[in-house]
């Protein structure tokens, strides 16, 4: 084998092993984590409110009745003043312990949170996986 082929199969290594370093060093969005599917109970109910964890709101039924219906929230907690996604879609939220001003629109949660040096952020996130099932509110 000639010195140029061994020079270019071992380029070949050396690109393969740098592009393999750099993608180990991009930050992963915990965001992402938990719920995959975006929630759609936004499109059929009404009267939507948040108080703490728990998701309240009035559900169209098949037959176009209203069901008034909640849910618990899973799955969000306050990682320095910024709301995230646990990675377990079916562990309780802690975030209601450490924000304040807590409101939902459509499908996105907003709130304060508190940062570890004890000011508050304001933060949003698009709540995940929920969806009306006859009038009640169910994840997917």
């Amino acid at each position: 084998m000639s010195y140029l082929t061994k020079l270019s199969r071992s380029s070949g290594l050396i690109t393969l092993a740098a592009c393999s370093a750099m993608l180990a060093t991009i930050p992963i969005d915990t965001a992402l984590a938990g719920p995959s599917s975006p929630s759609s109970y936004q499109s059929s109910c009404r009267n939507i409110s948040v108080a703490g964890a728990t998701l309240t709101a009035s559900c169209r039924r098949r037959n176009g009745t209203y069901n008034p219906t909640s849910i618990l929230i899973r799955g969000i907690y306050n990682n320095d003043g910024n709301l995230r996604y646990t990675g377990s879609p079916t562990a309780a939220s802690s975030y209601q312990s450490s924000c304040r001003s807590i409101s939902v629109a459509g499908a996105t949660l907003t709130a304060s949170c508190r940062r570890i040096n004890g000011t508050y952020n304001p933060t949003s996130i698009l709540i995940r996986g929920i969806y009306n099932n006859d009038g009640n509110l169910r994840y997917s």
